[in-house]
């Protein structure tokens, strides 16, 4: 899996810089407001696919996830500013071009345009999942953008 998140983590770090301030490989649980808007790119699962007696496929579950400081978006105007943070995070995760094609500079364009590499296979179905989180007095919004990376099939040792 580590080959996976760190091909991820240069595609996203490169085509996403102007973006987000902040990079992560692995899962962070607290990230500093100075750091946000932020992406980290982490492993939930490894999966082997017994593809015959002696090569195994290897199937990755990933998730690609963004975080913003929701402060930033409330005002005393009320709900109206969850919206707008849930706005600002579509535009980071999935915004469309006028044509509905992907921008390029969003994690999902980013993910699509870059389906196939040297290792890996990143194109099934794709979850994108949106909340609000509090670690203290702190309130974070974010996306989880849920993705699976396969490889070829490998020769078992």
């Amino acid at each position: 899996m580590k080959n996976a998140i760190d091909q991820l983590y240069t595609l996203f770090s490169t085509d996403l810089s102007a973006k987000f301030t902040t990079f992560y490989k692995g899962e962070v649980a607290i990230v500093p407001q100075s750091y946000l808007p932020a992406l980290m790119v982490f492993g939930n699962q490894t999966t082997v696919v017994a593809k015959s007696t002696a090569k195994d496929q290897y199937v990755y579950d990933i998730t690609a996830r963004a975080v913003i400081d929701l402060k930033l978006y409330l005002k005393e105007s009320g709900t109206n500013d969850i919206i707008s943070a849930q706005m600002a995070m579509y535009n980071f995760m999935e915004e469309r071009n006028a044509d509905g094609s992907l921008k390029s500079d969003t994690v999902l364009g980013v993910l699509r345009g870059n389906i196939r590499t040297d290792d890996f296979i990143f194109n099934n179905d794709v979850t994108i999942t949106y909340s609000v989180i509090q670690t203290g007095e702190f309130f974070y919004y974010k996306a989880d953008c849920n993705f699976t990376a396969t490889t070829d099939l490998l020769l078992r040792p």
